[in-house]
């Protein structure tokens, strides 16, 4: 029996001590830059290091990622998706925790805007979609906000992942 609780913990010991620099910290807090629907930027209050995190488990349009109104007219779903965010988050100071690297090796966390998680209420807007390869989190929440139209919802357009592959033949 000791045995079997002495290796797992052995292991997580491990994992931790040997670990990035940067995942040691618990947090990181601080008003933000939103580079896209799903990236932000914030300079760390305690110590003024600058991080930069994508957005866990959830994916947003690229920047210049188009999609279609009903009338087939084309917009740019990226650039709404960030104009969205900033304005969901305002100047209001985020609280970012998690850290993990992506499989692009990109820093991944889930932020905080007071007691609102800010991955699903980007979701809940419509301006990102759950990213299923990571987290199963944020489905019901997009499952609502395409009901409602909201976002992204309202256009045609192709899921941030395969338009990433498509754009990369």
């Amino acid at each position: 029996m000791v045995h079997r609780i002495f290796f797992p913990l052995s292991i997580l010991g491990f994992l931790v001590l040997s670990s990035d620099v940067a995942f040691s910290q618990e947090e990181v807090s601080g008003r933000a830059t939103i580079i896209s629907g799903d990236t932000i930027s914030i300079k760390n209050i305690e110590d003024g290091k600058q991080f930069v995190f994508r957005l866990w488990g959830i994916d947003a349009p690229e920047l210049d990622q188009p999609c279609e109104k009903r009338n087939g007219q084309s917009v740019d779903c990226g650039v709404l998706a960030r104009n969205a965010v900033r304005a969901i988050v305002r100047k209001n100071e985020l609280v970012c925790v998690d850290f993990e690297k992506d499989l692009e090796g990109k820093l991944t966390g889930l932020c905080y805007m007071g007691d609102k998680i800010l991955n699903g209420a980007i979701v809940r807007a419509g301006w990102a979609l759950a990213y299923k390869q990571e987290s199963s989190d944020f489905l019901d929440v997009e499952k609502k906000a395409r009901l409602k139209d909201r976002g992204v919802w309202k256009y045609k357009f192709s899921a941030p992942w395969k338009w990433r592959k498509s754009q990369k033949k």
